[in-house]
């Protein structure tokens, strides 16, 4: 899926302001509606050119900055079901849906289910080449955007401010995520070097932490801290992009390029709710 050109932009929050064209593609109502009539019949007519940009932008952007944002996909008007289905059908184009939980699901719609208001969730990666995201509905009352970091921007902030902490980071790190899909037991760097000379990430704030609890290794010293730095650079305001996303918008994100987490939010129950549509995808490289 990708030509081989990751560019492995250190990005920061004004970056990505100045140059939301590389990112995030807006699609016309009249493009809309080919997708859609081509998505619900199951096979490429009309859309064919909607297609052709699509199958170019997603892979550019990605290469890019490690994620792909694209307003105005579908019609959240249509029944969720259908939206589903319409949606499946286009990620044919970029890899395949791949089941995201013990149970098998290959899709979840992610809402606000205990009411208790604490929506945050902090930076991790997912494990899965792809993270899709396709906003049903954004909350009611406003919040709950997609905070996204770059990995190479966190590393080399890293390498020049705290390098004994990159040096713990890019060393093993057990996550236990027994019961859950995929690997049961992944011993991984946080930060490390890819193939293709792109810094990847892998974390998880509350497994890591709990992993070494579980298996009575508990972290040393050195490992909190360096824990610590990690969190507080991913935190700061030009490093953690919030990305508002309205319904019908979709996201793909790389996991191993780009940390995300969700700003809190205030929900309403019912048909204002809050929800977002989410699949993993394995692709062979992107």
């Amino acid at each position: 899926m990708s030509d081989g050109t990751a560019t492995d932009v250190g990005w920061d929050t004004a970056y990505l302001e100045a140059r939301r064209g590389l990112w995030s593609l807006p699609l016309t109502a009249d493009e809309r509606r080919l997708l859609w009539k081509d998505a619900s019949a199951g096979r490429w007519g009309a859309a064919g050119g909607v297609r052709d940009r699509l199958r170019a932008f997603v892979p550019e952007a990605v290469g890019a900055v490690g994620f792909a944002h694209v307003r105005g996909l579908v019609d959240p008007a249509e029944p969720e079901e259908a939206v589903t289905a319409a949606l499946m059908f286009l990620l044919r184009e970029f890899g395949e849906v791949v089941p995201q939980n013990g149970a098998g699901d290959l899709t979840q719609v992610l809402r606000d289910r205990d009411g208790d208001g604490a929506t945050e969730l902090g930076f991790h990666c997912d494990t899965c080449d792809l993270l899709v995201l396709l906003c049903l509905r954004p909350a009611a009352r406003g919040g709950g955007l997609t905070k996204l970091a770059s990995a190479r921007r966190v590393h080399d902030i890293i390498e020049r401010e705290d390098p004994g902490a990159l040096a713990l980071l890019r060393e093993e790190w057990t996550f236990d995520r027994t019961g859950r899909a995929g690997p049961q037991l992944i011993v991984s760097p946080i930060l490390f070097t890819q193939e293709d000379g792109t810094i990847g990430c892998y974390y998880q704030t509350r497994t890591v932490r709990a992993s070494a609890e579980k298996s009575g290794r508990p972290l040393s010293p050195g490992q909190w801290e360096a824990l610590g730095v990690l969190d507080e650079v991913l935190y700061r305001p030009e490093i953690a992009f919030g990305l508002p996303m309205r319904a019908g918008e979709l996201l793909v994100i790389k996991n191993s390029r780009v940390l995300h987490g969700r700003s809190p939010y205030t929900d309403e129950p019912g048909p204002r709710a809050r929800r977002m549509l989410r699949l993993w995808m394995s692709t062979e490289a992107m």
